[in-house]
């Protein structure tokens, strides 16, 4: 690896350019012209900030700061970039001794704006404001927060966008070497880690954890991961999608499985997909025609659709369409993302230049393909000094429509999935534990899905823990689940370091 120069901040004017309301500015912008801009830069904020946490009585203090790094130095300007945002606690300890936790989202093309303001020590308020966050979990562990390339303030800076870090294998070498370069020049190499990805997120952490075999990584964290890739191409992804449809109609009114709950009707669902479900679509077409009408009729009852169209589409339901026609009634479009998320049905012409999965309700693109951030863009700048001169993507899908899903490694099943190659990690690092989110209302990464990659590829299940809740693909979102879900992460931090969080009670002066 490139031993790359790092760029450090006059701390006593960093502290007068916060306190008169600027923004603070890196070294490598005084005296150097762009094209010999070093691999690595550093925003640091100014004074630390503190925020009341839902884990100790007196504030936690805790500086911020924003780096970037070169991933082509030696293009200069043109290099593709990667970034991300940290949060340090003060604390009466030893800070290299601090467990350390990245975190990321999926997508791919989506920045790590979700996790980044539901994690850490700010929330996402309304009118652009960013109120102390009251779950974060940074008394626990030192937060950094990656935007892989061409998401938030990274970029791939090429002509075409055939950058090679949009694709499998360049995307886990840039976070890969973001992790590594933060943790030498924050001096933390020895540091206990934690890794967080969510969603697209999760195939990225599945694919890295063989990257870092040397690194202290105690934990890893999974929230709606994308594991097997190719299940949605076989009969088990129609399994896997059933209880879910049959729960989400449940709760609209429009199913006839009698449940007491979300979760018992997800249950019943369950129970018959990977029994009299899957058996029929075993039979392919052998099935006889009496037995495909009975299961049309039984998936057509769970599911709020017609026997007809099931029976038409050959048992096999299309997400899309289910999303597209259990509301259609009421005018109403569902979102894959999180099934108790609707909005108005657009009309089958609507921006006709994606996929109709981009017009999701839970996601809010409009007509455009890029999400920008000037509400991020301007916390940065206000917290950590961050001057671009660009706008933060919070997400991009132009980045997703160029992916390069392909990889040098190849299966020796022909079955694309990361799963076995998280399995073969956690069997390597006997330590190393893995606590995952999935929620019943996620048509994008079904519960049942992860369930199954996470039991049929060699995990060790007494250190594995997968938590179901009601809530969609990102379910920190829902406001009944946060503090649940900061308490779960909270405790799963201090199991895997083996101690409790270092005090932070009584910080450092």
């Amino acid at each position: 690896m490139r031993k790359v120069s790092q760029v450090r901040l006059v701390l006593a004017a960093v502290a007068a350019a916060f306190l008169a309301g600027a923004c603070a500015t890196p070294l490598a912008a005084e005296g150097q012209a762009a094209a010999a801009r070093p691999a690595w830069t550093v925003y640091a904020g100014g004074p630390s900030q503190s925020v009341a946490d839902h884990f100790g009585g007196a504030p936690l203090r805790y500086s911020v700061s924003w780096s970037e790094l070169q991933l082509d130095p030696e293009e200069g300007a043109g290099s593709a970039t990667i970034s991300g945002t940290a949060y340090l606690a003060e604390c009466a300890c030893d800070p290299g001794a601090r467990p350390v936790m990245f975190l990321f989202n999926g997508g791919p093309g989506a920045s790590s704006s979700p996790l980044h303001f539901s994690m850490g020590p700010k929330a996402r308020g309304a009118g652009g404001a960013f109120p102390d966050n009251p779950y974060t979990i940074l008394r626990a562990a030192d937060l950094v927060f990656i935007d892989p390339v061409d998401t938030g303030f990274s970029r791939a800076n090429s002509q075409d966008g055939q950058a090679r870090y949009l694709g499998v294998e360049g995307d886990v070498e840039a976070v890969n070497r973001f992790i590594r370069n933060w943790l030498a020049e924050n001096d933390r190499q020895n540091a206990p880690l934690i890794l967080a990805g969510q969603s697209y997120g999760g195939t990225r952490l599945a694919n890295l954890v063989a990257k870092v075999t040397d690194l202290d990584v105690r934990g890893l964290v999974m929230v709606s991961p994308a594991l097997d890739s190719a299940a949605g191409q076989t009969d088990l992804g129609h399994v896997f999608t059933l209880p879910t449809m049959a729960a989400t109609a449940w709760r609209y009114g429009r199913s006839a499985v009698e449940a007491e709950s979300e979760a018992e009707s997800w249950e019943k669902a369950r129970a018959y997909a990977e029994r009299d479900y899957l058996i029929a679509l075993q039979k392919g077409d052998e099935i006889g025609a009496d037995e495909k009408a009975v299961v049309a009729g039984e998936i057509a009852a769970m599911t709020g659709l017609s026997a007809q169209a099931v029976e038409a589409a050959d048992l096999r339901i299309d997400i899309q369409y289910f999303l597209e026609t259990l509301l259609a009634g009421d005018g109403l479009l569902v979102s894959r993302l999180n099934t108790g998320v609707t909005s108005p049905l657009p009309p089958p012409e609507a921006n006709s230049h994606r996929p109709a999965a981009a017009n999701d309700p839970s996601l809010g693109l409009g007509r455009s393909n890029v999400i920008l951030s000037a509400e991020i863009a301007g916390y940065l700048a206000q917290a950590a000094g961050v001057q671009r001169g660009d706008e933060y993507r919070s997400l991009n899908l132009d980045a997703n429509f160029l992916w390069d899903w392909r990889a040098s490694e190849k299966s020796p099943r022909f079955y694309v999935s990361t799963a076995p190659a998280l399995g073969r990690y956690m069997q390597q690092k006997e330590a190393a534990r893995l606590l995952v989110f999935a929620g019943y209302r996620d048509l994008a990464t079904t519960l049942l899905g992860t369930r199954y990659a996470l039991t049929h590829n060699g995990l060790p299940q007494d250190r594995v823990e997968l938590v179901a809740l009601p809530g969609g693909h990102s379910p920190y979102d829902e406001d009944a689940l946060k503090a649940g879900i900061a308490d779960q992460l909270y405790s799963f931090i201090e199991a895997a370091v083996r101690s409790a969080p270092l005090p932070l009670q009584e910080t450092a002066e």
